[in-house]
């Protein structure tokens, strides 16, 4: 019950963090992180926003942690999985919902494939096939492709 009212209060407040960031355009640094078991990839489906698509996990990096201490908190806090041999792959800029936003993105493995969702802020996560991937997200779109010139 707790953890659909938070949910829903997450749902409610974005809009207010949105109005917030359109006036004050902070600087923001995060990180995504690609996670690989066997040829699949795990995607998360965000629950504030206006998120239809797919998209990795990751989220802000907090006060004195780096970005791959970051990356590895955010995955276990959204879906409860610990990643394995973490590398930075690339970094891109956004101004989506008004931040100067900076993301470290990284790609890392996990052993298992069990999802366990904690965090409010996940509606959905499943793995994905690489290759046979649904509606995804232009920023996702571009971090596969960082993926795949790490890999070549």
């Amino acid at each position: 019950m707790i953890k659909l009212i938070l949910r829903k209060l997450s749902i409610l407040l974005h809009p207010f963090a949105k109005a917030y960031w359109f006036v004050v355009r902070p600087k923001t640094h995060g990180v995504k992180c690609i996670i690989r078991s066997g040829k699949e990839i795990l995607m998360v489906k965000n629950n504030y926003g206006n998120y239809e698509s797919w998209m990795f996990p990751g989220g802000g990096i907090k006060k004195g942690e780096t970005p791959a201490q970051a990356a590895k908190r955010e995955v276990e806090e959204e879906v409860g999985i610990e990643v394995e041999d973490l590398k930075e792959i690339g970094v891109f800029h956004s101004a989506k919902e008004f931040k100067n936003d900076t993301v470290t993105v990284f790609a890392g493995r996990s052993r298992g494939k069990e999802i366990n969702i904690e965090s409010n802020e996940i509606a959905d996560a499943r793995w994905l096939e690489l290759n046979n991937l649904p509606e995804i997200s232009e920023y996702s779109k571009l971090m596969i492709d960082m993926l795949r010139r790490k890999e070549t």
